[in-house]
């Protein structure tokens, strides 16, 4: 057996009340007893702590006691239990009766059949003096043995037993003691076990006691009630070692006891106590409820409710009601009942109510207020209680601050049911309460003199609970008017201008003040700074302290009026009442000004400045200046009068210093001129004078637009086989520079233009450039692969015909291009001859340039030299013969310029192979015209197909190569394999005929 094994159960009967009210612990005991057991205080219940050792310790002596629940006097019962085994004792009232258990569940050494159901027990000398005696409860089995046909004669059952069993019996009672005997050369295979039973569910279980005999024993589930089976059938098996079996059939009568009645419901558990909420205000008679018993007997049951005169009482049926008033704030606000039902028999069983009281809204609160009367800024304090059902008056001055305590309330409720709460009827807007605190305060300014405000204030203070059930307290607020407001004036500063000269007893200033007090108050003048009063320059007119006159003649030429400044300013104090005293200040400015003689005059009439068009914000344009000879000196103040015609006005001028200035950037291209109107106004405030001048602004020309060209986006498709030098879908750029000309235009591909297979003819010097192909592609090949082209194109306005441009701005245009695969490649080409649509131009022209002045100067110097000789040889030769008219023609042609061209017109590169072989066996038709050229050349471009420069003339069309005459033929001749040209005073041209 290990710790928490339940040994036994004492129990104890109190008749005392409450009833078997009883505690129970181990007084004393042997040197181990304390250490191994342990009993429950209530249940009486013996278990073990740790495990007993047989061979260590084997009898235990054991004093039970067991004590009422009288605190004051409490009685107890002792026992004493000396056995083996452990002892489970019931006490009753005069007796013990005990229950003993082995502590190895057998029974103790020697004992036989016979005295089996007995056991040796030992009383103490204090349990023979308190009339304490042990017991064993006997069973009553009948057993009927039946032999199975079929089974062997071995094994044997031997079955003891007693008298019918108690129903309601403890756990692990005794039944009947089984012996099964085999055989002499068989022995039992396990322990007999229980094969059927009727009922099914039984609460019997076997338990090996010793080497052929085993215990039938309870269980304790189901618990034995007659009510319930009066008779169970267990049928035994059992089997031996050489498969003889055999079964036996008990039959275990259940006895009937006469058990006490039960509770039912929530008085069932006898551990709790049952509680009941009922209302305050519960009416006598009121049923509030009812307790449930029943008799397994069905006998008929008695109740009884104690204490008597607790305001409750019982029925017959067990209904509890109501048999007095209660109150929640004044009596006891729960009660404790204990119910009792008794059977004819005696017994009975008892539970314990409680009741409690619900506390019910029936009252109303009751409200304290102490309310503040401030007259005259004295506080005097008034108390009064809603139970007095009175009114309470008080008064407050006007004016006193917003959020001042003016009373504080407190509130009580008897019923004690949540918070109070405050609140003021009718809402006022001057007055407020706290809700919770209860504190009375002004939210609104209180003015007598306000239009509309009413000098009497009347509510009541409200206290709430949540019920709604409420105490009022009526007050009214008499407001008292106070000298509250400062005195105001018509004006607050008083300017006077006298011109030169002012005179004696000259009022100034004239004060009109006023008061909106009620009534209002007297209004005093003082002075309070400047020079005015006794012995200053200014008084207070006598008799009317709101006048302020001059003590002495002033002029403006005085010199200690000219050091003073001409200027004087004082001011005067207006206050009322002295008690409080309100005061404000008027301040008055004299000043003596001179006669204004002279206008003002500008230095000059007209002025005249130059603005670049790139000047920005705050660019000083240029400053005017007028002189006035009026005192103060050139107090002149400018303004822009006329000329600034534009919506946004682009210039302004300083007010002081006439500094013209932008306000914004001008722009050349709009407006090239202003015509300013500035106008001068001297400082007289009556009566200014002024003057004119004109101002003539300029802007100047720059370079501040950049090239706008159409279309600034294009996209177009071409195919691969295009030849170098075709126009792209016969495109040209359209562009246009507000301040540029057309000819100062240059184009670059800055991007996009991979392997250069894009150009523009030409690249400066025209505003319309076409877009051609400059180089061909080669996809066949695999050396491109790319189709897509985004050209980013910019246009920069830096081609000037002399000079260089120092801030040139940039345009920009895209141009997709997409190059689609022809159907059929293009033939190849060998020869330049066999091109169609590509014109070669080549000139050399006598033409001067700045940056080659050294050239003409030279050829010059030359041309004169052989001038000189050859007229000298002609001299000589017409002195010297009749060759005078030879040399005249010979000197003509020796000074006659001598253009040089060579115009090459080259076949369309797309004509079949066929063609073209053809074309190389015909005869070459010289063609020859006549080209006039000028000897200026404003523009220049780049060659598509060479990439050399050249100069064109952009109104004729004619050009030349940028580099020396003798390079360019030595480039042509290496790239085309052109003949000579033959020297003439035209120009010549090859033409190649072209197949239609």
């Amino acid at each position: 057996m290990s710790a928490f094994y339940k040994v036994g159960r004492v129990t104890a009967t109190d008749e005392d009340y409450p009833p078997n009210c009883v505690t129970y612990k181990i007084a004393s005991g042997d040197i181990q007893v304390l250490q191994r057991f342990w009993i429950h205080p209530l249940s009486g219940m013996i278990e073990l702590t740790t495990q007993p050792d047989y061979e260590t310790v084997k009898q235990y002596n054991l004093t039970v006691e067991g004590v009422d629940c009288d605190r004051l006097h409490p009685r107890t019962a002792m026992t004493m239990i000396t056995q083996q085994g452990l002892c489970h004792e019931e006490v009753y009232t005069g007796h013990l009766e005990t229950e003993c258990f082995s502590g190895e569940d057998s029974p103790p050494r020697g004992a036989t059949p016979q005295n089996q159901g007995r056991r040796a027990l030992q009383r103490s000398a204090a349990e023979e003096a308190g009339g304490f005696h042990c017991t064993m409860p006997f069973f009553h089995l009948l057993v009927l043995l039946a032999a199975a046909p079929d089974v062997l004669a071995f094994p044997d059952f031997v079955i003891e037993n007693g008298s019918p069993v108690l129903e309601n019996v403890s756990e692990h009672t005794r039944v009947a003691i089984i012996t099964v005997s085999a055989s002499p050369s068989a022995s039992l295979i396990g322990d007999p076990v229980i094969v059927n039973a009727d009922p099914v569910v039984h609460p019997f279980v076997l338990s090996h006691r010793s080497t052929h005999q085993w215990e039938l024993l309870t269980t304790g589930a189901p618990k034995l009630d007659f009510e319930t089976v009066t008779l169970y059938s267990l049928i035994i098996y059992a089997k031996d070692s050489h498969g003889a079996t055999a079964s036996q059939t008990i039959l275990i009568q259940i006895a009937d006891v006469n058990e006490p009645p039960t509770f039912r419901g929530a008085l069932a558990q006898r551990d709790q106590v049952t509680e009941i909420y009922i209302l305050e205000d519960t009416a006598p008679g009121t049923v509030i409820y009812r307790a449930a018993a029943a008799d397994p007997e069905d006998a008929v049951l008695e109740y009884f409710l104690s204490p008597e005169g607790s305001g409750f009482t019982i029925d017959s049926v067990g209904a509890i009601s109501t048999a007095a008033g209660f109150d929640f704030e004044r009596k006891s606000r729960s009660f404790s009942l204990a119910i009792k039902v008794v059977d004819p028999g005696g017994l009975f069983a008892a539970g314990n109510l409680k009741i409690f009281l619900i506390n019910v809204n029936n009252k109303d609160p009751v409200l304290t207020c102490s309310l503040f009367s401030i007259e005259n800024d004295v506080l005097s304090v008034t108390s009064i209680n809603s139970t007095l059902h009175s009114e309470v008056n008080i008064t407050l001055d006007e004016e006193i601050p917003i959020g001042k305590m003016i009373g504080v309330c407190q509130a009580t409720d008897e019923d004690n049911l949540g918070d109070l709460t405050f609140e003021l009827a009718p809402w006022s807007v001057y007055f407020a309460i706290d809700k919770e605190l209860g504190t009375v305060v002004t939210t609104a300014r209180l003015d007598v003199e306000r239009a509309g405000f009413a000098r009497v204030q009347s509510f009541s203070i409200k206290a709430c609970d949540q019920g709604q059930r409420c105490a009022a307290l009526p007050v009214t607020v008499y407001v008292h008017g106070i000298n509250d407001n400062s005195p105001f004036c018509d004006q607050y500063l008083i300017r006077y201008t006298g011109k030169e000269v002012i005179a004696n007893n000259t009022v100034v200033s004239k004060l009109l003040c006023h008061d909106l007090d009620e009534p209002p108050d007297m209004i005093h003048y003082a002075p309070r700074s400047g020079p005015v009063g006794p012995g200053q320059l200014f008084r207070q007119v006598p008799k009317a302290e709101n006048g302020v006159q001059v003590a002495t003649a002033m002029d403006y030429e005085d010199p200690e009026l000219i050091a003073a400044g001409h200027t004087y300013e004082m001011t005067i104090s207006v206050f009322d009442d002295p008690h409080p005293s309100h005061t404000v200040t008027v301040t008055i400015i004299v000043q003596i000004a001179p006669a204004n003689d002279f206008s003002p005059v500008f230095k000059a009439a007209h002025y005249s400045f130059f603005v670049p068009e790139t000047a920005g914000a705050f660019y000083k344009v240029g400053r005017v200046t007028a002189i006035d000879e009026d005192y103060p000196p050139n107090c002149v103040t400018y303004k822009i009068a006329s000329g600034d015609i534009q919506v946004l006005q682009r210039f302004w001028i300083h007010p002081l210093s006439g500094m013209i200035e932008l306000t914004t950037q001008p722009d050349y291209e709009t407006v090239k001129q202003y015509n300013l109107t500035v106008e001068g106004v001297d400082c007289d405030r009556l009566h200014p004078r002024t003057a004119m001048t004109m101002v003539t602004v300029d802007i100047e020309d720059e370079n501040d637009e950049a090239p706008v060209c159409t279309p600034s986006l294009y996209k177009a498709v071409i195919f691969d086989n295009v030849v170098a030098g075709t126009n792209v879908n016969g495109f040209k750029l359209n562009c246009h520079d507000r301040d540029s000309q057309d000819f100062e235009m240059r184009f670059e591909i800055v991007s996009g233009n991979e392997n250069h297979h894009f150009g523009f003819d030409p690249t400066r010097g025209s505003n319309t450039p076409k877009l051609i192909v400059k180089n061909p592609f080669h996809f066949e090949s695999g050396a491109e692969l790319q189709r897509q082209y985004h050209l980013v194109v910019h246009i920069i306005d830096d081609n000037l015909k002399y000079g260089k441009a120092t801030k040139p701005r940039t345009g920009t245009a895209v141009i997709d291009i997409y190059v689609a695969r022809a159907n059929v490649p293009p033939p190849a080409t060998t020869s330049s001859e066999q091109r169609k649509g590509l014109t070669i131009v080549y000139t050399a022209i006598n033409t001067y340039t700045s940056s080659g002045w050294y050239i003409p100067f030279i050829f010059t110097l030359m041309a004169v030299f052989f001038a000189g000789l050859a007229s000298w040889v002609c001299f000589l030769l017409w002195r010297y013969g009749n060759t005078m008219g030879c040399c005249q023609k010979t000197a003509k042609e020796v000074s006659k310029p001598k253009p040089k061209g060579i115009k090459y017109i080259a076949g369309d590169r797309n004509q079949m192979e066929k063609i073209v072989m053809e074309n190389r066996n015909k005869k070459l038709e010289v063609l020859t015209e006549t080209i006039v050229y000028e000897t200026i050349f404003d523009g220049e471009a780049i060659d598509p197909v060479s990439g050399n420069v050249y100069e064109y003339n952009s109104r004729t069309g004619a050009r030349k190569w940028k580099k020396s005459p003798r390079h360019q033929e030595a480039s042509l001749a290496s790239m085309y394999a052109l003949p000579e040209p033959h020297p003439s005073e035209e120009s010549t041209s090859l033409r190649i005929p072209m197949q239609d």
